[in-house]
């Protein structure tokens, strides 16, 4: 009886496994644009393009559709969410709320070492894009360390419905920027004023990473919105 026991959690842990495993590849082929907003597929297309079980194929879009990455229409296919003016500015409406309410918790309470851990990686990526020639990777790497301090600054409320809905929403904004051109110059600015963020942070300077902040988001707000 033990052994059955012991033999259906490993079952029931392997399927909650493949199941965010297919999750977290389906998003990636998303965010990365190797399937383009406005896009139509089939779920077999799906299935063949990231190799997984039809069962958590199917648990996959459904969570994502529930994202609203993604929209099934019976008898047509799968369509990508495809971006809209409206759209991108509510989802950006929505970042700035969440970060500018968590950002005065971060520069008060987030521990030194672990803001310093990510300016010395937002350091490094910024010193590296201008000694050798930028490719996709190092560009990619700039983009998810952007992301990571957004992320850190969110998740040092310790609220897990928070960190969800954000990160949703950020997926929704990414989702958004995949048919922009990825421009190294912009991700050194980007960065740039990270630094300032997590400097002001780091002195537990309250308002001036406030301020700090407000500046990051409303350049990033209207590049996006220029589609720059």
């Amino acid at each position: 009886m033990v052994y059955q026991w012991v033999g259906l959690a490993a079952y029931v842990i392997l399927h909650a496994m493949q199941r965010v495993e297919t999750y977290e590849k389906f998003k990636k082929c998303l965010l990365t644009g190797t399937l383009k907003p406005g896009q139509f597929v089939t779920q077999r297309e799906l299935v063949d393009l990231v190799g997984v079980p039809l069962g958590s194929a199917r648990e996959a879009i459904q969570r994502l559709e529930h994202e609203s990455l993604l929209r099934v229409f019976p008898q047509r296919g799968i369509q990508i969410a495809d971006v809209t003016v409206s759209g991108q500015r509510d989802a950006l409406d929505y970042r700035q709320i969440l970060e500018m309410h968590a950002i005065r918790h971060y520069a008060q309470h987030a521990a030194i070492k672990d803001m310093g851990a990510l300016e010395q990686a937002t350091r490094a990526v910024l010193d590296r894009m201008s000694t050798v020639d930028v490719d996709a990777a190092l560009l990619e790497e700039a983009v998810e360390t952007d992301w990571r301090m957004h992320d850190e600054i969110i998740d040092s409320l310790g609220n897990e419905i928070i960190s969800l809905n954000y990160r949703v929403n950020a997926a929704r904004i990414r989702l958004m920027r995949v048919t922009q051109r990825q421009v190294p110059s912009r991700s050194v600015e980007a960065l740039s004023e990270h630094l300032a963020v997590l400097s002001a942070a780091m002195e537990r300077d309250t308002e001036g990473a406030v301020a700090a902040l407000a500046q990051h988001l409303q350049v990033s707000r209207q590049r996006a919105i220029e589609g720059r």
